[in-house]
């Protein structure tokens, strides 16, 4: 194909200009690709942090375990011992926890991090065992503990207080049994047979990062937070049922019914889902550049075809010839956007740097298509046209509940416009390379200087 044919074949430029708008989706996965490295590059920080301070903590427990002795007789006739561990949750659990926010610094990434101080009581009925149990089984009283798991013991600040029934107890680093929990501590709580209900305290400080779990093990489980933390996601599989969030400070409270999970209240031997229906509390950022990000990249496909249109239709109506050579310069300058938009926001808020990255970008495509018409209208309306997409892009990226209903909106009134602007064009005229003189009247031109 000739240049002169390529000149006057809007149809030939139009089947190009679509093969470039699908080539762009390259360059447009490589920026996808991009905010993924930057996202695991943060996250690889914010562990180096976390790790030596105190990941996120899951507070389990206490659980009373006490161990009995049972016999196997083997095929010979020997009789050999073994021990299982009986394990007992409490009747109700009160935890009340006062986290103090801090914020660290890796490189460029922030780190969000806390301190908590904890306060825990526990209250155990007597322990009752089946009479077959009793009979055929030694229960070894002096033996049982109550376990409490920490989920990261670097996190442990202090155990202030550690009593059963106004006696002191004594924490005991590591496990005694594995069939609760991966991680905590033990305390040594001898019992009678005929032990009473006794209640446990517990004041403790912990550090830890974003997250803070409690695991509902009571008949009825109690758990109060609060914080000078403006910005808290409850997670987890229970919600608080009263919350109190101001711009500086946050307060809530659980509580949760044995009934609500599928936990029993006494078993023999390892129970692995005790975590299964833990809850808390999450200490969100404000702002995660890189999810923004990543949802302004998927609408660049769009904002590249509709800023391609933008330049079809001008070319169409006011016979503007655009060479491929114009709308690949053009496609690759809305593609750095997404480049500048991302390096940007690593160091300033979103919403600024999308003025950043935005201004600089629509006066280049402007001056570039002034530069190439001579024709200071045309860069005005790709100048207006590039204000109003990247205007609609930024309400997108704020508004996300209601992203697809306004999208949806903006296309159909897209698609509007140039179905109006485009309704007495000889489309067929068009393809068959005449030139202007030998189509006559019925095109409409816009007064674009």
């Amino acid at each position: 194909m000739n240049p002169f044919s390529l000149r006057n074949s809007i149809v030939s430029r139009m089947l190009i200009v679509a093969v470039l708008g699908t080539v762009l989706v390259i360059p447009i996965s490589l920026v996808t690709g991009l905010i993924q490295d930057r996202r695991h590059t943060r996250a690889e920080a914010v562990s180096e942090v976390t790790e030596k301070w105190g990941r996120q903590q899951t507070v389990t427990g206490p659980i009373l375990t006490i161990p009995v002795k049972r016999k196997h007789k083997l095929s010979h006739g020997t009789i050999k011992p073994y021990i299982v561990h009986a394990h007992f949750l409490p009747d109700s659990l009160d935890c009340n926890a006062e986290l103090s926010p801090l914020i660290r610094y890796r490189g460029i990434y922030k780190v969000v991090l806390y301190t908590v101080g904890l306060h825990l009581e526990a209250a155990f009925s007597a322990p009752a065992f089946s009479e077959n149990e009793s009979a055929d089984s030694e229960i070894l009283w002096n033996d049982a503990f109550l376990t409490l798991g920490i989920s990261d013991l670097k996190g442990i600040k202090g155990i202030h207080k550690a009593a059963c029934e106004d006696s002191p107890l004594t924490p005991e680093p590591g496990l005694r049994t594995k069939d609760l929990v991966q991680a905590g501590f033990t305390f040594r709580t001898p019992l009678s047979p005929g032990q009473s209900r006794f209640r446990f305290v517990l004041d403790a400080g912990l550090n830890g990062s974003e997250e803070l779990r409690f695991v509902p093990l009571g008949k009825t489980t109690q758990v109060r937070a609060h914080s000078s933390w403006a910005d808290p996601s409850f997670v987890g599989d229970f919600l608080p049922e009263e919350r109190d969030i101001t711009d500086s400070s946050f307060k809530a409270s659980w509580k949760v019914l044995h009934l609500n999970r599928n936990l029993p209240h006494f078993w023999i031997g390892p129970q692995p889902n005790l975590e299964s229906s833990s809850f808390g509390v999450k200490l969100l950022l404000q702002v995660d550049e890189y999810q923004k990000n990543w949802r302004a990249v998927r609408y660049a496909i769009m904002f590249v075809a509709l800023t391609f249109l933008a330049f079809g239709m001008i070319d169409v109506l006011n016979r503007s010839p655009f060479h491929p050579v114009h709308y690949t310069l053009v496609g690759l300058a809305l593609v750095l956007f997404f480049v500048l938009l991302l390096s940007v926001s690593e160091y300033r808020s979103f919403n600024t740097s999308y003025l950043v990255a935005s201004l600089p970008n629509i006066f280049l495509i402007s001056a570039y298509t002034r530069g190439v018409t001579r024709r200071w209208g045309v860069a005005a309306v790709i100048a207006g046209v590039l204000v109003a997409l990247y205007g609609f892009l930024f309400v997108l990226l704020q508004l996300e509940d209601y992203a697809l209903l306004l999208g949806s909106m903006g296309l159909f009134l897209s698609l509007s416009l140039v179905m109006f602007l485009t309704r007495r064009i000889d489309w067929f005229g068009m393809g068959s390379g005449k030139t202007r003189e030998e189509e006559g009247p019925g095109l409409p031109e816009l007064p674009l200087g």
